[in-house]
């Protein structure tokens, strides 16, 4: 029977939008929370650190504000030195239905220099103490639009960085959805004509800017927003012209 790890949550005012609804930040932090506290929780040793590379999250239905979830992690396989954990957030008060949110993560564990490095060895004992199970494969990442992206101009800062002193996951989001919002305001949308729901995530990280770096966030939106109907956002965070987080996100206009 594998490991899993869980805790109960009220969704906080803070991690809401103006529609009063959880924000994909903000679940991402609750996957961050949960991973951080498993691992201490099941003492695992090592002198390396874990980034993550991907992040798929896929939403249900939308979350509303003071909602009490039950949030869970667990393992679902290993390589030599990448992890995959599955996350799940279900309503505490229903805890039988389906998920509202489920997603996965793929993990890599590096060294002290930042090399990639092999896992801890007691690391699939405590998750998968059956047995060890590959990564569960992930969809290739879709191809981006070929024609010219809107532009926005965001800069690492103090709140952006995590422990590592990295711009963190959580805030790479942020970063993403601020920026795509002022492409649909170009565009005459805005919270008060618009309300977009998200129906799933899907990022890549590539590097690791730290603070004071300039960056470029790139949006493109196919089809254009239209009420009622679903589209794509595909965005990228670059560096000096070198990609660092790419993003594909589905949402749909109401």
């Amino acid at each position: 029977m594998r490991r899993e790890f869980s805790f109960i949550h009220t969704v906080r005012y803070d991690e809401c939008n103006c529609d009063g609804l959880l924000t994909p930040p903000a679940f991402v932090r609750y996957m961050q929370e949960l991973a951080a506290r498993d691992a201490e929780d099941a003492h695992l040793s090592g002198d390396g650190y874990w980034v993550v590379k991907r992040t798929m999250v896929a939403f249900a239905k939308p979350v509303p504000v003071h909602t009490e979830l039950t949030l869970k992690t667990y393992g679902l396989g290993f390589t030599r030195i990448t992890a995959q954990r599955g996350y799940e957030a279900r309503l505490t008060a229903d805890p039988q239905a389906e998920p509202v949110i489920a997603a996965r993560t793929l993990w890599v564990y590096l060294d002290a220099q930042g090399r990639p490095a092999r896992l801890p060895p007691e690391t699939t004992s405590i998750w998968l103490p059956d047995g060890s199970l590959a990564p569960q494969p992930d969809a290739p990442f879709p191809a981006f639009p070929a024609s010219e992206p809107s532009r926005i101009p965001a800069l690492v800062r103090f709140s952006h960085v995590d422990l590592m002193r990295h711009l963190n996951n959580a805030a790479s989001v942020e970063l993403l959805d601020d920026a795509a919002w002022d492409v649909y305001a170009r565009n005459g949308l805005t919270p008060e004509t618009a309300k977009l729901e998200i129906l799933s995530y899907d990022l890549e990280y590539i590097d690791s800017p730290r603070f004071g770096e300039t960056l470029e966030i790139q949006t493109w939106l196919e089809p254009p927003p239209t009420s009622g109907q679903e589209f794509s956002r595909f965005q990228q965070i670059t560096r000096a012209g070198k990609t660092v987080v790419r993003a594909h996100s589905l949402w749909l206009v109401s």
